[in-house]
């Protein structure tokens, strides 16, 4: 089960993103508690009893009791993902880091919706040891330190692992925000490829050749730095 709050002070808003979360997770089989809080007060009072795993949350103008409450619960709370409904002059603020991971909504149509909801679901279900991804109709967890390397195309992006590959619609640059605090290191060797280090076997300042015996190119010196300062330090190389 996971616990979705949503904090904004229209009843429209609320009722519409209630109703939109339930049928988005509901068509992917995830189980959830949907709480629906009006201010900042309501919403410390519902985390007082239940935290919530994602939190959807109003940060247009005047909304900065509420920024508060949702700082104040995500100490409380650190593994918690928020979306943040934002307006068109949206500028960032200096906590705001302290939400990570954050997702920011420009607005709120059903398309922005499901697709925040989504990203936010695959985060607040990733733990420190496992990726998860939708591949209709169901979502896949797997083990990170089992997956070689993601490789995008197009719109879809690739997961290699030891027993074969699979697919899934996201973006790798999304891919990598949700991995980049996995136990396992992974580091960006071109636009298309994010590789799990502990895979690479050999390192040249064209390609890296790993374990399985695939040869990756990388596009940047930057990386290629990257890559050989963590092969030095790490002790399985």
């Amino acid at each position: 089960m996971m616990n979705i709050a949503l904090c904004f002070s229209s009843d429209t808003d609320l009722l519409y993103l209630k109703n939109e979360l339930a049928q988005c997770f509901g068509r992917r089989g995830v189980l959830v508690h949907i709480c629906c809080c009006r201010d900042a007060q309501a919403l410390i009072r519902h985390a007082s009893r239940v935290l919530p795993d994602i939190l959807f949350f109003d940060m247009t103008d005047g909304q900065d009791a509420i920024k508060k409450a949702v700082l104040h619960i995500k100490k409380q709370h650190p593994s918690m993902v928020s979306v943040a409904a934002v307006g068109k002059r949206y500028a960032s603020f200096p906590e705001a880091v302290l939400l990570e991971p954050l997702y920011l909504m420009p607005d709120m149509s059903r398309r922005q919706l499901w697709a925040c909801a989504a990203n936010a679901y695959e985060a607040a279900a990733n733990d420190g040891d496992s990726f998860t991804y939708y591949r209709r109709p169901e979502y896949i967890r797997m083990p990170v330190h089992g997956i070689r390397y993601f490789a995008s195309e197009g719109r879809r992006t690739h997961v290699i692992f030891d027993e074969g590959s699979d697919a899934f619609y996201k973006k790798l640059d999304d891919v990598e925000r949700i991995i980049r605090d996995k136990g396992c290191c992974f580091l960006r060797i071109h636009k298309s490829y994010l590789v799990n280090v502990n895979y690479i076997a050999v390192c040249s300042r064209r390609c890296v050749t790993l374990t399985s015996g695939e040869r990756l190119n990388i596009s940047k010196y930057e990386y290629y730095r990257q890559i050989i300062a963590l092969l030095k330090s790490s002790p399985m190389h």
